[in-house]
């Protein structure tokens, strides 16, 4: 348990999850549908963009302090890590009747990304506490 409550595995970890996700939302239009399931329209495609090139700066970010973990940087990924996972889950009761996530694919990398984020917020927010406590 340790390990999983470091800030410097967390930041690695996290660096290396969001990555992921800007490289998909990198992806071109005509292969975001086949490797997330996601049927976006021609605006959708370039939410994805800008939300892209936002987790892959907020990965950076992680990565660049990941060996001397800043306190504060800790509270805004946990923040993220949290409302990210709350949002995909609320969006998806809330359009469920607009065929958002709509097929097996698209239902698994949300679960996928449900699970993940709020796994990594947990931890975040339990590793923050741990360094308050330590001093």
């Amino acid at each position: 348990m340790n390990r999983l409550t470091d800030l410097k595995f967390l930041f690695t970890a996290v660096a290396i999850l969001e990555f992921f996700y800007f490289a998909a939302a990198m992806l071109p239009p005509s292969l975001i549908p086949l490797a997330t399931g996601w049927n976006l329209s021609p605006d959708g495609h370039w939410i994805a963009k800008l939300i892209g090139l936002s987790l892959g700066t907020m990965g950076y970010m992680a990565w660049i302090f990941r060996k001397k973990p800043h306190l504060g940087v800790a509270k805004g990924l946990a923040f993220y890590q949290m409302a990210s996972a709350t949002m995909d889950w609320v969006m998806w009761l809330v359009m469920k009747d607009e065929g958002i996530f709509n097929n097996s694919l698209a239902e698994t990398t949300v679960i996928a990304a449900i699970v993940s984020h709020y796994f990594f917020g947990i931890l975040l927010i339990v590793a923050i506490k741990k360094v308050k406590t330590d001093g």
